[in-house]
C-alpha cells in the first residue's frame, strides 16, 4: 500500500540515530548533528528518505533536536546549551564520559597534561579535573575531530558555525584550559578512538614534553618522572626530538637530553644539544625547586630532585 511504504521512509530523528550508532556516539552538538544528517543524505537513497535535500542551517537542526529530546531519544545536559546526550538504548551503551561533552563544546581543544597522562596509562593519578590545550586563533588549523574537509563543502557558513567554547566545569568536573604560545599551541596531538568516537590528545611525546614544561599540571615532577620511566620501551625518539626542536627552548633540550640518557635511550640530535647547554638560574630539572649541588656537567643541569625511579627503569 503506497501510505505505509511512506511511513517505512527514513525520518530526519531515526537518520540521525542511527549515525550516532555508528559512530559510537552519545554526546551531539547541533553543528554535529548538521554534519551528520548530511552525511545520511548521502547514504540513504532518496526514495527511502522523507526528506529531498540536507540541512543547511543550525535553525533547521534546532527544531529536529528538539523533537528528539520530547520523544525521549535525547536529553539537555546541564549547563550546556545546544548539547545533548543520548538517552534510546539504541544509541546509548555505558556512561557519557566528560571528555566526549568536551570535544563538542570545544572541538579544536586537545586533552593535556594530567589529563593525557591519564590517557595514556602513563601515570596512577586519577584527579578529578580536566586539563585541555586551546589552538591559537579560531581553529589552530583543526577540523573538529571525526569530520574531514568534504564534510564543509558547500555549507553555508562551513567552519564558522563552529564556535569553540569555554566552561569552568563540566557534570561538576572542573576544566582547567591552557593557551599556550602560538607556535606549539596544538603541534604534538592525534586523534583516538579507544571508545569508538574520536578524542583529540596530546601524544605521548608532547605529554612527556608539558610534563617537563610545567610539572603543576601533571600531578607534580614526580609522577613526570614516573610517566617517562613507564614509557621506556614504548617511546618513539624521533618523533620526540623532532618535538623538543620545534619547541626550540634551551632548558627543554638539557632536561629531555638529560633523562633520555638516563633511560639509555639516543639519538644523534640529541648528542648535539650538550653543546648548547647553559649554566644559568632555571638549569634545573624541575624548576620549582631550588638548586642543588648534585650537578650533570654534561648537560649544565642542577638535579634537584630524586631520579631513582630513571636509573631503576634502565637494570
Amino acid at each position: 500500500h503506497p501510505t505505509n511504504k511512506v511511513l517505512r521512509k527514513a525520518t530526519y530523528s531515526q537518520a540521525l540515530l542511527e549515525e550516532m550508532a555508528a559512530e559510537q556516539r552519545r554526546v551531539i552538538s547541533d553543528w554535529r548533528a548538521l554534519l551528520l544528517l548530511r552525511r545520511a543524505t548521502q547514504r540513504i537513497p532518496a526514495d527511502a528518505r522523507r526528506w529531498e535535500s540536507a540541512p543547511g542551517r543550525l535553525e533547521e537542526i534546532h527544531a529536529i533536536l528538539k523533537r528528539l529530546v520530547q520523544n525521549g531519544d535525547l536529553g539537555p545536559i546541564k549547563g550546556l546549551s545546544r548539547i545533548y546526550e543520548a538517552k534510546s538504548p539504541f544509541v546509548q551503551a555505558g556512561g557519557v564520559q566528560e571528555e566526549e561533552i568536551l570535544m563538542e563544546l570545544h572541538p579544536y581543544a586537545a586533552l593535556s597534561h594530567v589529563t593525557a597522562l591519564v590517557f595514556h596509562g602513563m601515570t596512577e593519578e586519577f584527579p578529578k579535573e580536566i586539563h585541555a590545550l586551546l589552538p591559537s586563533g579560531h581553529t589552530g588549523g583543526m577540523l573538529p575531530p571525526g569530520t574531514r574537509e568534504g564534510d564543509w563543502e558547500g555549507l553555508w557558513l562551513g567552519l564558522s558555525l563552529v564556535r569553540g567554547r569555554m566552561v569552568d566545569k563540566i557534570k561538576e568536573t572542573p576544566i582547567h584550559w591552557h593557551a599556550l604560545s602560538r607556535g606549539t599551541a596544538l603541534i604534538g596531538t592525534a586523534e583516538y578512538r579507544p571508545n569508538g568516537y574520536p578524542v583529540r590528545v596530546t601524544t605521548p611525546e608532547r605529554t612527556l614534553v608539558d610534563g617537563l614544561l610545567h610539572p603543576e599540571w601533571c600531578g607534580g615532577i614526580g609522577p613526570v618522572l614516573d610517566a617517562w620511566a613507564r614509557t621506556r620501551d614504548t617511546l618513539d625518539v624521533n618523533p620526540l626530538v623532532e618535538l623538543v626542536e620545534q619547541f626550540n627552548v634551551a632548558i627543554l633540550k638539557q632536561r629531555v637530553g638529560f633523562i633520555l640518557e638516563q633511560l639509555g635511550m639516543t639519538h644523534p640530535l640529541v648528542d648535539q644539544w650538550p653543546a648548547q647547554a647553559k649554566r644559568g638560574g632555571s638549569s634545573k630539572l624541575f624548576g620549582g625547586a631550588p638548586f642543588k649541588p648534585d650537578f650533570s656537567e654534561r648537560w649544565k643541569l642542577s638535579i634537584n630532585v630524586p631520579i631513582d625511579v630513571l636509573q631503576g627503569a634502565t637494570e
